[in-house]
C-alpha cells in the first residue's frame, strides 16, 4: 500500500468518526434521554437515570472523546506500521 493510499484511507476514517460523533452519538443519548423524560417521569429522580439526564452532554463528550483516540491510534498504526 502506497503512502498516498494510506492517506487517504487515514482521511476517510477521520470523517466517519467525524460523521459517527455528529450525529449517530448525539442522537443515541438523546432518544434515550427523551425516552424516559416521556415514558418514565416518575423515575427520573432515581439513579441510574438521573446520572445520564444531569450528565447528558459529558457523556455525549466522552464518548466521542473515546472514538477519537481510537481513530487517532488506527491512524498511527495505519500510517507508521507495516501490514
Amino acid at each position: 500500500m502506497s503512502y498516498f493510499e494510506k492517506i487517504l484511507f487515514v482521511l476517510f476514517i477521520l470523517l466517519i468518526i467525524y460523521l459517527w460523533n455528529r450525529f449517530v452519538i448525539t442522537t443515541i443519548i438523546k432518544k434515550l434521554i427523551g425516552f424516559h423524560k416521556k415514558y418514565n417521569p416518575a423515575n427520573l429522580h432515581r439513579q441510574p437515570i438521573k446520572f445520564v439526564v444531569d450528565n447528558e452532554k459529558n457523556i455525549v463528550k466522552y464518548i466521542q472523546y473515546f472514538y477519537w483516540f481510537a481513530a487517532i491510534v488506527m491512524c498511527y498504526q495505519i500510517l507508521f506500521f507495516k501490514y
